[in-house]
């Protein structure tokens, strides 16, 4: 009995705890050193798309093993927001990758919020493993409305690290043409919060030698699973349910959206004050072109007939945008697919902003033609 009380006093218990935490940052650091990263010994398959946490904390082999991938392949990396999304009826990438006279596949990442900018600290990451990759951007103008026109602080901490951010090594000259995006992402930022997502980034980065590095020493079959590898073969285009048709009964053609869209005050005008989207594109255009990316911007269609419906004033306001973001990508010599003109077209909206499956393979007519 006295030898438990002894051990059980409150000094005894604080020694304990001392132990157990230098212990423990002992052999998070030990593991750096004595347990071998995991390398990917040879890629042969096109992965079609990473887990969020992978690119945002850009985990190594993954993401390297992801654009590696693409470009052995000769595909695409498809970027975009949410339109991007998967639709029950098909999007745009899937009809390119089931189309047997298209000979590349087409990888994604897509993400509500995830705009340009939040790519730009992958890419400058990665400058060697880019060079030549051939990237389809598509670019959704409702992001320069007025609840989405500026820094994000909720989309760029769930797709992008600040650690991540930090790590990027750059001269002056390219903080200057490249990170302005990032840095306005930065400045969103209050001191506790900055200190708060490095320890975040630092402690899973000590962690990996355990929960990845050891695993895959002894399972190594378990990173092939982890992943979402293209599937070599391809889908009949037919087989997707209304393929290259409007869905005439689940479709309401006045508002040009699915009949059962029924939150019409989600709209918002356009802003036109805030150069924050613009400056972020044109950023982003440079990056790729001084990286060596072949990228293919798509301009995508606003959905006409229900800006027209449900507030007039607004629709020259979006149509200007739409034609403003061309006009950008012309005087940066940026290859772009203009599919602004699908805006009026009937059954190609889901709801307010994002394109339906009908609407993906109109765009998909588009990009397959240029690819052509």
């Amino acid at each position: 009995m006295k030898s438990l009380r002894s051990f059980y006093k409150t000094s005894s218990l604080r020694n304990v705890g001392v132990f157990l935490l230098w212990a423990l940052a002992f052999l998070l650091v030990a593991g750096k050193f004595l347990i071998p990263a995991f390398k990917v010994k040879q890629i042969e398959k096109q992965i079609l798309t990473l887990n969020g946490l992978n690119v945002k904390y850009n985990d190594d082999p993954q993401v390297s093993h992801f654009l590696q991938s693409i470009k052995e392949n000769k595909g695409y990396l498809c970027l975009g927001t949410s339109e991007a999304s998967t639709l029950s009826g098909g999007n745009y990438y899937d009809f390119l990758n089931n189309d047997s006279s298209i000979a590349p596949r087409f990888s994604i990442l897509y993400g509500a919020g995830r705009t340009c900018g939040t790519f730009i600290p992958l890419l400058l990451h990665h400058r060697n493993e880019v060079k030549s990759l051939k990237i389809i951007y598509f670019i959704n103008p409702v992001y320069w409305r007025t609840d989405l026109v500026d820094v994000n602080l909720e989309y760029w901490t769930r797709y992008i690290s600040y650690g991540v951010c930090r790590k990027v090594e750059l001269s002056e000259k390219e903080k200057s043409l490249y990170f302005k995006p990032v840095e306005a992402y930065f400045d969103k930022l209050n001191v506790l919060q900055k200190a708060s997502l490095l320890v975040e980034y630092f402690v899973r980065n000590l962690r990996k030698s355990y929960f990845q590095d050891l695993r895959l020493m002894f399972y190594p079959e378990e990173y092939d699973k982890s992943l979402y590898y293209i599937s070599p073969e391809k889908t009949p285009l037919l087989n997707y349910p209304n393929f290259g048709r409007i869905d005439t009964e689940n479709v309401d053609t006045t508002w040009n959206v699915l009949k059962s869209f029924h939150s019409k005050d989600w709209f918002k005008s356009i802003d036109t004050a805030n150069n924050y989207r613009y400056e972020e594109l044109a950023t982003f255009i440079s990056l790729c072109k001084n990286l060596g990316i072949e990228t293919t911007f798509v301009v995508g269609p606003i959905n006409g007939r229900f800006i027209q419906n449900y507030d007039p004033a607004s629709l020259k306001a979006y149509q200007e945008t739409a034609n403003k973001i061309k006009q950008l990508l012309i005087t940066k010599e940026a290859t772009f697919i203009d599919a602004s003109d699908i805006s009026f077209t009937p059954g190609a909206f889901n709801d307010h902003q994002h394109h339906s499956s009908y609407g993906a393979f109109l765009i998909y007519q588009k990009v397959k033609s240029r690819l052509k």
